[in-house]
């Protein structure tokens, strides 16, 4: 209970209006008393020992947009801890958005109305569920299978013997059909809708005194099935059912459309059908594939030619064409018959009797149709020569003009000896002229054009440079292959010139590289225009005489590219000169040194500095004597890149996988600076890390450097003071501090100046506006190192993040960083710009994974332990599902992009029941199958004399676990949120050293930062969707010390959402590994589709 004086310090419209711009404020503050901050919630927990508040809501912003806003304030030192938007303006400026003030004000207003109670809501008690009946409209389904076992008992003497005969007619190439059944008589088929409705309610029908059976396709003989599901088919269109309409439209006769040509010949050739064409007589017909001889005749005369083609009644399908012919069908591939198809028509409409084609339009037929008809028919020539009526060979000319400087003509001409003729003008078929070859010529030049001039008979290029520069390249040889081509004066003087050559000199003075360019081909300051106007997707710079210089060279878009990823101005350029930071060093040697076409010049710094970070392991820095026998081979190679990282002016990430000894690499370097400095260093050394990892750096620290002075800033705020002062008045030492005391003392620390800086657990400032982030970043530090395992866990703005730690505009502001790496990397999975950010950092993350390095370290092996829901348990998943479904089917997408944190507190309503549903429902009493599984491997690790590390995400689950463990008589240690630091570092102390069997450890809590080596087993109850959390929490075991092979068993729900997290987690290692090499990527959001599919396991 808070005294009366303690209530007053709480969070005030001061604070909020402190953390954001004037405007901003009153922005929130219109935004809050709209009413706009939807669905408020927040929770009170504790971090790191200091009560914090937590708040979620949704804020409708501008245009209609509705954010998600997170927040996390100390009531008690009257602080925002941490803040996030979805909105642009969060990314874009410092300090709280007009959204984050919102959720703040409306915060304040209903605690002052006395809602301050805890807003989140309270897991639901659902009753149990009903008894569950037949889906709606499946009894019917089963019922069919129930008569048709019935039926045939009742007609065995018929079954499989009823014939469906079908008896076509064709005439003017319309088609019907009427069918006969019956097994020795055949009877008519006096309806054809009655018959299918039969067939589809399995009714018995009487035909006569010998027919009368159920209509169930068993019935039928089995060369007669494909008939009956055709009219099925055809018929009912999807239903089960028509009743009387069936009956009125469909009697004694079919009509056969195109559409169902086909399916209806498919299904009749399954047996003999009968059939009749035009006036014939019915008879017996058979389908073969192919295509039929057919002669056509051309006989001339003086004025032109008489044309008469054999008569052959065709149908044309979807897929095929049919050809009646004596009594086969020919059936044709549609595609092969679709050119002559036209002219089958024709001559059935109105060439029955032949036709007839004039003199003058005798060069199109010879030219264009004739060689298409000898591809289809027998033809038989008497009177008529076709070459006659052939053109002569046509050949071509091209003129081009540029009458304006954006502006190129073409005009293209076909030549018949002295004849010529302009091929964008009308054509008349009836010339005798070669179209064929016309018309692909001129769709071949006008492709390299973009307008066509009606008036003049041209195709132009007008304005669009890119497409002139394609075509005075590429065009222009293209066609000179083809054609005479004619080229006036303007037009060539539109020159291509090649890239100059520039010869580029990099030279190291001081703190800032200076880049030289110069060219003998061009002056410096056309030069600079031209990487000014730099674009990667182009190919050419414009001359203002109107000549184009070829970018294509690969130096001159180095160099291009160069300035603008080096953010180099034209105004710092403009003399040939730029000045860029030290830190670009090694990414630019790297990108001009691809390159072979610069003339390249270093000076004796630059090429030194290059050389002491790619050739660590040759550097002079002699390793502390006390660690020599204690370091690996690959921890004197990380403690030689931190110290030339330090020698050269740059920070850095160690991020080597997890229980590889980061701690002692950073030990080695401290030691060696302390002894380089004659123990004496002038500043001292400060170390930021987890609360929960304080004691543990200080206990390390004196383990293998005892001579250091070390300080852990802890106690009150008095207490860090004094100690703060007297390190800095001495002048040395370790200060080892969390990353909550350095944000609440950081006006102190901002005051002193320390020689070195590392923050451990570095993706504590993966967020880049949280209080923590800001204030290691506020410490004054000559040398700065990150320590992490998992530099990213989840957006590569957490990269980012830590980078402008480490070297500040290393990878730009922010807004740039996201816009042209982020971005494309995520979003559209960009190669090139993946590679690129991958350069940058390349020299300044040092990444060693256990596989490549520990060779001695025992193997882990992971496997998957499925538990079958059962019974109860069962079935309060299921329900959980369909409800979840029932609730997202009727949202939309904005809906949903709304309601995610809902939706994911019904996630993980989800998971909880996976585990155990008593975590949800009270009074359950029902099992739980990951419980029983758990348990059973607990008991076999403990006979076994094995030790277990227990990890959950839900400490509920834990408590549940520990009773049941209590139960069964076996021994164990716990750890969650709430666990004091020291007495964490007795519990693993003891842990490795006594017998007791099982640490049951909260996921979050004890992920990071303990070494629990005396386990050789872990169990994961419940899986998390960022994989990485859970690597971290296996290697509390699998690390440098084990012994014994590690065994990890994963706890898996099969048929749930838990085996959709499982596969999630495999398939968001691509993208990290590009950047890094390995690490995880964590929950990204999910459309409503996507969630859907998750819950559909």
């Amino acid at each position: 209970m808070k005294t009366a004086e303690e209530t007053e310090i709480m969070l005030s419209r001061t604070d909020i209006r402190r953390e954001c711009h004037k405007t901003t404020f009153e922005k929130g503050e219109e935004l809050s008393r709209r009413g706009s901050v939807r669905n408020l919630q927040w929770t009170k927990g504790k971090e790191d020992g200091f009560e914090v508040i937590s708040m979620e809501a949704n804020v409708n912003g501008s245009h209609g947009n509705l954010y998600e806003v997170k927040i996390k304030i100390d009531e008690d030192y009257r602080e925002i801890l941490e803040y996030e938007c979805e909105c642009p303006a969060f990314y874009t400026y410092a300090g709280l958005c007009k959204h984050c003030a919102a959720v703040l004000l409306t915060y304040l207003e209903e605690r002052r109305l006395g809602k301050a109670a805890s807003r989140i809501l309270p897991v639901s008690r659902a009753a149990a569920p009903s008894v569950r009946t037949t889906t709606y409209g499946f009894d019917g389904i089963l019922g069919q299978y129930v008569m048709k076992d019935k039926v045939n008992l009742m007609q065995q003497e018929i079954l499989g013997k009823v014939r469906l005969e079908p008896h076509f007619k064709l005439t003017g190439g319309s088609m019907k059909a009427e069918f006969r059944i019956g097994n020795t008589r055949m009877y008519v088929l006096k309806n054809i809708g009655d018959f299918v409705n039969a067939v589809a309610r399995n009714e018995r029908v009487s035909y006569g005194r010998e027919l009368e059976f159920y209509h169930h396709p068993e019935a039928f003989a089995p060369e007669s099935r494909p008939m009956v599901r055709f009219l099925q088919f055809t018929l009912l269109k999807g239903s089960s059912y028509l009743g009387n309409y069936l009956s009125t439209v469909y009697k004694r006769e079919l009509n056969i459309a195109g559409d169902q040509a086909d399916e209806f010949l498919e299904a009749a050739q399954a047996a003999p059908f009968f059939g009749a064409v035009d006036e014939e007589s019915s008879r017996e017909w058979e389908i073969r594939e192919g295509e039929p001889e057919r002669l056509l005749e051309i006989n001339g005369d003086k004025t032109g030619i008489s044309i008469k083609l054999q008569r052959m009644q065709f149908v044309t399908g979807n897929r095929y064409g049919y050809f009646f012919d004596d009594g086969i069908i020919w059936k044709t591939d549609r595609e092969r018959i679709e050119e002559v198809r036209e002219f089958l028509l024709y001559m059935e409409s109105f060439g029955k009797n032949g036709l007839y084609v004039a003199a003058d339009e005798l060069p199109a037929f010879a030219r264009d149709m004739l060689p298409v008809l000898q591809e289809h028919f027998e033809v038989k020539m008497q009177s008529f020569i076709p070459e006659e009526y052939l053109p002569e060979e046509a050949v071509f000319e091209i003129y081009l003009d540029a009458p304006q400087r954006d502006l190129l003509t073409c005009e293209l001409y076909s030549v018949y000896g002295e004849e010529k003729h302009n091929l964008y003008e009308n054509f008349n078929l009836a010339d005798r002229r070669d179209a064929h070859r016309e018309m692909k010529m001129a769709g071949l030049v006008s492709a390299f054009f973009d307008a066509y001039d009606p008036e003049k008979h041209q195709m132009v290029i007008q304005k669009n440079e890119e497409r002139l520069f394609t075509f005075l390249q590429e065009g222009i040889p293209r066609l000179q292959e083809l054609c005479d081509v004619y080229i006036s004066d303007s037009v060539r003087n539109m020159k291509i010139l090649p890239a100059p050559h520039v010869s580029v000199g990099v030279s190291l003075e001081g703190e800032l590289l200076e880049l030289t360019l110069q060219s003998e081909e061009m002056p410096v300051d056309q030069l600079v225009d031209i990487l000014s106007r730099y674009d990667r997707r182009k190919k050419y710079y414009r001359l203002k005489n109107g000549s184009f210089v070829d970018l294509s060279d690969e130096g001159i878009r180095t160099l291009g590219r160069l300035k603008q990823e080096l953010q180099i101005t034209d105004a710092s350029l403009k003399d040939g000169k730029a000045e860029i930071p030290r830190y670009r060093a090694m990414y630019l040697d790297s990108s001009l040194k691809e390159n072979s076409g610069l003339a390249l010049q270093k000076n004796k710094s630059f090429r030194s500095l290059v050389r002491n970070m790619k050739t660590v392991d040759d550097n002079d820095f002699e390793i502390p004597g006390e660690l020599d026998n204690i370091l690996r081979g690959y921890q004197k190679q990380g403690f030689l890149w931190i110290k030339t990282l330090k020698a050269n002016g740059f920070g850095g990430i160690l991020a080597d996988d997890m229980g590889l000894g980061k701690t002692l690499q950073v030990i080695a370097f401290l030691l060696s600076e302390w002894k380089e400095s004659g123990e004496n260093p002038g500043r001292p050394w400060l170390i930021v890390c987890p609360a929960s990892l304080v004691y543990n750096w200080k206990s390390e620290l004196e383990r293998f450097a005892p001579a250091l002075p070390v300080y852990t800033a802890a106690g009150n705020v008095k207490e860090r003071e004094e100690l703060l002062k007297r390190v800095e008045a001495q002048g040395k030492g370790v200060v080892i501090t969390s990353y909550d005391l350095l944000r609440r003392d950081i006006l102190l620390y901002e005051k002193m100046s320390f020689a070195c800086e590392v923050i451990d657990e570095a993706q504590f400032i993966k967020n880049h506006s949280t209080q923590a982030s800001r204030a290691v970043k506020q410490v004054p530090a000559g040398f700065r190192l990150a320590l992490t395992g998992t530099p990213v866990e989840n957006r590569l703005s957490e990269l980012w993040s830590i980078f402008d730690f480490l070297m500040p505009g290393f990878l730009f502001a922010y807004g740039r960083f996201r816009e042209e790496l982020e971005t494309p990397v995520v979003t559209g999975g960009d190669e090139e710009a993946a590679e690129r950010l991958h350069r940058m950092i390349r020299p300044f993350v040092l990444r060693r994974l256990k596989k490549d390095v520990l060779t001695d370290l025992p193997d882990k092996i992971e496997k998957n332990m499925v538990a079958v829901l059962e019974d109860e348990q069962s079935s309060l998943y299921d329900a959980h599902v369909q409800r979840l479904l029932a609730v997202l089917s009727k949202q939309t997408e904005q809906e949903f992009a709304g309601k995610q944190i809902q939706v994911l507190a019904e996630l993980t309503k989800l998971r909880q029941i996976c585990c155990d549903p008593g975590l949800l429902f009270e009074g359950y009493a029902g099992g739980s199958a990951k419980m029983q599984l758990c348990l059973e491997l607990i008991r076999n690790a403990a006979e076994g004399g094995h030790k277990v590390l227990l990890f959950s995400q839900f400490t509920s689950m834990l408590e549940r676990l520990k009773q049941e463990l209590v139960k069964e008589d076996i021994s164990f240690y716990a750890l969650d949120g709430s666990t004091p630091k020291l007495k964490r570092l007795e519990l693993v102390e003891s842990f490795n050293k006594d017998e007791t069997q099982v640490f049951c450890i909260s996921l979050k809590a004890g992920g990071t930062g303990l070494n629990l080596t005396a386990a050789d087993i872990v169990i994961h109850f419940d899986p998390w969707w960022n994989v990485a959390v859970q690597n971290q929490a296996t290697d509390r075991a699998h690390r440098i010390g084990q012994q014994n092979v590690v065994t990890v068993y994963k706890l898996i729900a099969k048929g749930t959402i838990e085996e959709k997290i499982v596969s999630l987690q495999e398939k968001k290692k691509e993208l990290a590994d590009k950047i890094l090499g390995g690490e995880e990527m964590g929950m990204a959001s999910f459309t409503k589709e996507e969630l859907m599919d998750i819950l559909r396991v």
